[in-house]
């Protein structure tokens, strides 16, 4: 796998988890409206009100910046598979915190998110209007402690920390030779482990798949479109997120093309992950979310990405971090990494990855 698909691929794996909750909001089986940016939520879905105008393909994310912001699940509005019906207060009480919040947003910041529903609930139902008093004394950090200035004289520049960084990977030849991965290895979360094959073909295919005990479910991108599946759910289209992610996975030379997937890559700061001193750089991109990127400032290799996935109510953040790194066909791939998103975490870890092998061509097709 790519340094980059590495990485950002767990994020597919979570879309699968988080969509199938979701998936109920369809039209009833057998014959669902397909969600896509040229129709509205309301001509795709039962019963909107207060999203109905929003592009179909954003609901879903809508919705999961919702369970994100409050720390709930779907339930705590939706009766289960019964997704339009309006018999829970809340799901009333949500619809009228989603026009306040966007009315304060058009009337006083130009329509730009800045205010949304975490800015009051921070992960409760109820929103937190009485500062918490500390349940001990606060405690002052120490110097080595603080958090770093931004943007410090002595940083290096963006170009010589993505020259390190391919460096440290195995050097140019050895990233251009890269064609295809197929790698093996075990999903982990709450406790259980399950099977997961992924797959890349170069210059913009992915495929990953899990092995669940009553099935499998699968993540797929063919360079254009997007697909997601989960054992007795509907097949879903990606996400407009779902896809930018997948297509920044599929791509192997990653470290070399960085300067043409960002508009701007712009170093921040020097801050610490665990016992890491680490150089953070933001791609900036011009009509997406940046992606915040993390070396490590002794070895070169990435050590953490922040992505964040746009949806009409706010972004739905990312963390993803790596180690394990292993030699591939002159590479060195992180074998293990954890995603985190505010609703949970799970971790894989490979345990086989082959090179530059054949892979079917129906591994990249719509299932």
């Amino acid at each position: 796998m790519s340094f980059k698909s590495t990485r950002d691929r767990s994020l597919n794996i979570l879309a699968v988890m988080l969509v199938c909750s979701a998936a109920s909001l369809s039209q009833t089986p057998p014959a669902p409206a397909v969600p896509s940016s040229d129709k509205k939520a309301s001509e795709v879905f039962k019963n909107l009100q207060a999203l109905k105008d929003v592009p179909s393909d954003q609901l879903i994310p809508a919705m999961q910046f919702i369970n994100s912001s409050l720390g709930v699940q779907c339930s705590y509005c939706h009766v289960e598979n019964a997704f339009d019906k309006d018999d829970k207060k809340t799901k009333q009480t949500a619809r009228k915190m989603m026009r306040m919040m966007l009315d304060i947003d058009a009337s006083n910041f130009e329509g730009k998110q800045l205010v949304t529903c975490y800015s009051c609930h921070r992960g409760s139902p109820k929103p937190l209007a009485t500062p918490l008093i500390p349940e001990s004394q606060p405690r002052m950090l120490s110097e080595a402690e603080a958090p770093r200035q931004p943007n410090p004289s002595n940083l290096p520049r963006a170009e010589e920390i993505i020259a390190k960084y391919i460096a440290a990977v195995g050097g140019e030849p050895g990233i251009a030779k890269l064609r295809s991965v197929d790698e093996k290895g075990t999903f982990e979360a709450g406790g259980r482990s399950f099977p997961v094959e992924i797959f890349v073909q170069s210059p913009d295919r992915i495929a990953i798949v899990t092995h669940w005990p009553n099935g499998d479910s699968s993540s797929t991108f063919d360079g254009r479109s997007g697909w997601i599946t989960f054992p007795g759910r509907p097949q879903r289209p990606m996400s407009p997120a779902d896809v930018d992610a997948s297509r920044m996975d599929a791509d192997l030379h990653f470290p070399l093309d960085m300067s043409k997937l960002f508009s701007e890559l712009r170093v921040e700061k020097e801050t610490t992950i665990g016992d890491r001193d680490a150089l953070m750089i933001s791609g900036q991109r011009r009509e997406s979310p940046p992606v915040e990127m993390y070396f490590d400032k002794q070895s070169g290799l990435l050590i953490r990405e922040v992505r964040y996935g746009q949806s009409p109510l706010g972004e739905n953040p990312t963390q993803i971090d790596y180690s394990d790194y292993r030699e591939v066909a002159g590479v060195k791939l992180p074998f293990h990494w954890m995603s985190s998103t505010p609703t949970g975490r799970f971790t894989i870890q490979l345990e086989s990855e082959q090179a530059n092998i054949a892979i079917p061509e129906n591994r990249f097709e719509k299932p």
